[in-house]
C-alpha cells in the first residue's frame, strides 16, 4: 500500500495534478452514473463534474474607493441557455419506468483495478405520496482513499410518478474538510431554477432560465425510458449542484460486457458534455463509455474513463428488490 500511496503522490505532482484528483474522479464516474444512466446518468466525459466538488479559488476583490458607503449587492440576472444549444435539446416524454418501488442499486469504483468507493441508488414511492417516486444515492470512500480524500456525498429527488418532472435536488457534499448543502428549487410554470448553497462561509445563490429542466436523478430515469437505437443522440439540460450541464448521449452499438453478477447484452453509449454553465470545463473532457442493458429494464452496468493515470471504472456488482439480476440477464 505504500508504494501505491508513493504512486498517487509522484502522479499528482507531474503535471501540477491535484493531489485529491483520483477520488474526485471517482465521485465523477458515480454521479455520471447518475446522470447518464439513470443509476446515474451520471453524459459528458467524466472530468466535466471534477470542479464542481471543490471550491472555486476565492478571487481578490479591489478596494472600494468609498469604503465607508455600503452599497448594495445587485441581484444576479438569471442566465439561459444559448439559443443555438437550447434548440438541440428536445422535450422527453417517459416510457415505462425501469425500476421498482423499493429497488437499490450497488456500485463499486476503482481506479487502476483498485478499489475506492462505493454507491449505493435507491428508488421507492413517497411514503407520504405514493404518486411522487423518491430517488437517492449514497456516494462513499473506501477506508484506503479515506487517507488522502474521504468523501461522503448524498443526493435525493421527489419525481411525479407520470411526467418524472421534479421538484428540485437536495443534494450533501462532505468531502475531506468541505461540507456544502445544495438545495435546487425548479419552478416549472416560471421556467426558473434557483441554486443554492450553504456551508460555514455563508449562502450563496444563482438562478437560471430553464423551460425543460432535470436533476440527475430524474433526468437519468427519463433517459432510461426512452427506447435506445443505433445512432441516436439523447440531450438533457441538468442542474446539480451548483452548476448547469446540458449532456448529451448518443448510442453507438449493442455488445456484450462481462460483470461479477453476471453476461449482459448491453448497449455502449458514449456521452458528451454540450454545456457547462461555468464555461470552463468542457476543455477537461476525456474518453468516456457507459454501458446500459440492451433490454426493457434499461439497467446501467458499467461507465469507464480516463484518468491523469490509467482508468476509473464503476461497476454495478449488487440489485436488491423485485426480479434483480436474473431479469436483467434475461
Amino acid at each position: 500500500m505504500r508504494g501505491i500511496a508513493r504512486k498517487l503522490g509522484a502522479g499528482a505532482r507531474r503535471g501540477n495534478v491535484r493531489g485529491d484528483a483520483p477520488a474526485s474522479i471517482i465521485a465523477a464516474a458515480f454521479m455520471l452514473i447518475i446522470v447518464a444512466a439513470g443509476a446515474v446518468a451520471i453524459a459528458a466525459p467524466i472530468l466535466a463534474f471534477g470542479p464542481s466538488y471543490s471550491d472555486p479559488p476565492a478571487q481578490p476583490r479591489p478596494a472600494h474607493p468609498l469604503m465607508h458607503r455600503h452599497l448594495p449587492t445587485p441581484a444576479p440576472t438569471p442566465m439561459a441557455l444559448p439559443p443555438q444549444v437550447k434548440a438541440k435539446v428536445p422535450a422527453y416524454k417517459p416510457g415505462p419506468i425501469p425500476f421498482h418501488d423499493g429497488e437499490q442499486l450497488i456500485y463499486q469504483a476503482s481506479w487502476v483495478g483498485i478499489p475506492a468507493a462505493q454507491a449505493r441508488l435507491e428508488f421507492h414511492k413517497g411514503p407520504k405520496d405514493p404518486s411522487r417516486w423518491i430517488g437517492e444515492i449514497w456516494i462513499e470512500t473506501n477506508p484506503f482513499v479515506d487517507v488522502f480524500y474521504k468523501m461522503r456525498d448524498y443526493m435525493r429527488e421527489s419525481m411525479a410518478d407520470d411526467t418524472l418532472h421534479t421538484s428540485g435536488v437536495y443534494l450533501v457534499q462532505h468531502e475531506k474538510s468541505r461540507l456544502n448543502y445544495y438545495d435546487v428549487t425548479m419552478d416549472r410554470p416560471a421556467q426558473m431554477v434557483t441554486m443554492t448553497k450553504k456551508n460555514h462561509k455563508g449562502t450563496q445563490s444563482k438562478e437560471f432560465i430553464a423551460s425543460d429542466p432535470w436533476g440527475p436523478i430524474s433526468g437519468a430515469m427519463m433517459a432510461l425510458t426512452q427506447k435506445f437505437e443505433p445512432g441516436k443522440t439523447y440531450a438533457f439540460d441538468v442542474f446539480s449542484g451548483s452548476q448547469r450541464y446540458v449532456f448529451a448521449f448518443e448510442v453507438e452499438k449493442r455488445e456484450k460486457i462481462h460483470l461479477s453478477i453476471g453476461d449482459f447484452d448491453a448497449w455502449r453509449i458514449v456521452p458528451d458534455v454540450w454545456y457547462v454553465s461555468d464555461g470552463e470545463l468542457r476543455s477537461q473532457a476525456h474518453a468516456t463509455v457507459l454501458w446500459i442493458s440492451a433490454d426493457e429494464r434499461h439497467l446501467p452496468l458499467r461507465i469507464e474513463a480516463q484518468a491523469f493515470i490509467g482508468y476509473v471504472r464503476a461497476d454495478l456488482i449488487k440489485i436488491d428488490g423485485k426480479d434483480g439480476v436474473e431479469s436483467a440477464q434475461k
